[in-house]
């Protein structure tokens, strides 16, 4: 295997609404996703799948919407486990999450799933070394960056970035 690494980055599929769900009682990290948010993203991962994707381990963000996203890409991506990374979670900094990716045993490809605005800052960070602020990530949209020495900041090649609309596209 050379030394080229694939980083899928995709965020949680529609959930239910913050402020309603809110009013459960619930913490917020239980929110689950819509119906049409699942179907939205069976959809989208039918997509994906399209893309024969070197994907070797799926790793998410230990919310309930990203890991519920998750096990809907799951088969789409020929994967039996999906880990729950702490480090995914949406109070976490992108720093914190290029530290942890840094650790990793290297693997072909393997797919984040987290959230808004982390997600588009990790990305720009990855990308440009820096977040520029103004790559939102839409619910259910996917990136892939790779990587040719490794992972750092600044180092990320740009493959493809789609929205959920495209995926969804790629599937029919």
């Amino acid at each position: 295997m050379g030394s080229i690494m694939d980083i899928l980055l995709i965020r949680h599929a529609p959930a239910e609404d913050r402020d309603a769900f809110a009013l459960t009682g619930a913490p917020d990290a239980l929110r689950p996703l819509t119906a049409r948010g699942i179907e939205r993203m069976q959809h989208a991962a039918r997509g994906l799948m399209t893309l024969a994707l070197p994907i070797e381990r799926l790793i998410s963000s230990p919310l309930t919407r990203a890991r519920q996203t998750a096990e809907l890409l799951a088969p789409a991506l020929e994967i039996r486990n999906i880990d729950l990374e702490p480090v995914l979670s949406p109070e976490n900094p992108p720093v914190a999450v290029i530290d942890w990716l840094r650790k990793q045993p290297r693997v072909e490809g393997m797919a984040l799933v987290g959230h808004e605005p982390n997600l588009g800052e990790l990305f720009e960070i990855l990308l440009h070394d820096r977040s520029l602020g103004n790559t939102p990530f839409k619910k259910g949209g996917a990136a892939l960056l790779r990587f040719s020495d490794g992972i750092a900041a600044g180092q990320g090649q740009l493959v493809w970035f789609l929205s959920p609309g495209i995926l969804r596209a790629l599937a029919d």
